[in-house]
């Protein structure tokens, strides 16, 4: 006989129906004793309405508790955003040594960049520089052509 045979899986533990009470042995994620308990459960009247405060404003709002709504208006699930975002790049630029850029008040970074006469630009959403051929070059030198020189190199696309 093995070591295993000895140990017996453990046996489920009885749970209580939240309809009728009763008790049941549940297979596994089964919440009710039976359909009609699950369909009984389904025909409940709807919850009150519970009051929440929202974690922006400290404004206090209420909902329906079955609903997973957090803040109270979609302006401050902007801010919330718009927060989250900060700290994430400001701990991105410490991790990476860089300073954090301030942004002006009211005008996105990439706004200002459209107007930059550079060949080089950041990127509006991971600040990286960008380096802009496309743009400043003729198609032919955009794309320039692979010569036979080294073998093992084959182009993708060939254009005429």
């Amino acid at each position: 006989m093995s070591p295993d045979a000895d140990t017996a899986p453990p046996s489920p533990q009885p749970a209580n129906c939240p309809v009728c009470q009763g008790e049941f042995i549940p297979h596994p994620r089964q919440i009710y004793c039976s359909p009609r308990c699950k369909s009984a459960a389904h025909r409940l009247p709807p919850a009150p309405p519970a009051a929440h405060i929202c974690p922006v404003c400290q404004g206090t709002f209420t909902v329906n508790p079955r609903l997973r709504q957090v803040y109270c208006s979609p302006n401050c699930r902007r801010d919330a955003e718009k927060q989250r975002n900060q700290v994430r790049d400001e701990q991105r630029a410490i991790r990476l040594g860089e300073q954090a850029r301030p942004e002006p008040a009211g005008v996105p970074a990439y706004a200002e960049q459209a107007l930059a006469p550079t060949a080089i630009r950041n990127c509006p959403h991971c600040e990286q520089p960008v380096t802009i051929v496309a743009l400043l070059a003729t198609p032919g030198a955009a794309r320039p052509s692979i010569t036979n020189r080294v073998p093992d190199i084959t182009p993708l696309r060939r254009t005429p």
